[in-house]
């Protein structure tokens, strides 16, 4: 697991931003600009060396790509991450992302959810203790 507290993130102060380097947000204020500006979706977004914190479920919709990403601390049970929803429409209260990059982010306090090819994938990672 990264050691968070030596990482040079800076506090994202423009959630309405395209791309992000190196910055700390909370998904919960960064889906509430989006929402503020008449958005139901994250989309069109991309993050490079990015801290995303939670608590927070995500939905990964379609086009969403992972590079070198810590999906966070799973207490050496990757299935802790992964979220299934009872009904075939979705999952409500999830924060959702769409056609996005994620590379070299770290994500903290977040659960997974998406296509079952999706949470198949992260359910082959190997476990962070």
């Amino acid at each position: 697991m990264s050691d968070f507290k030596d990482m040079p993130w800076t506090i994202a102060m423009d959630l309405t931003a395209k791309t992000f380097d190196g910055q700390a947000m909370t998904l919960s204020d960064l889906y509430r600009e989006c929402v503020r500006s008449g958005q139901t979706i994250i989309e069109g977004r991309t993050f490079t060396n990015c801290r995303l914190e939670g608590p927070a479920i995500v939905a990964i919709l379609s086009g969403v790509t992972f590079q070198t990403t810590d999906f966070g601390y799973t207490g050496g049970d990757i299935g802790r991450l992964v979220w299934r929803s009872a009904s075939a429409t979705g999952v409500v209260g999830a924060i959702p992302f769409r056609n996005c990059v994620f590379t070299g982010c770290s994500f903290f306090a977040t659960g997974f959810t998406g296509p079952e090819s999706f949470l198949q994938q992260i359910l082959a990672l190997k476990p962070i203790s």
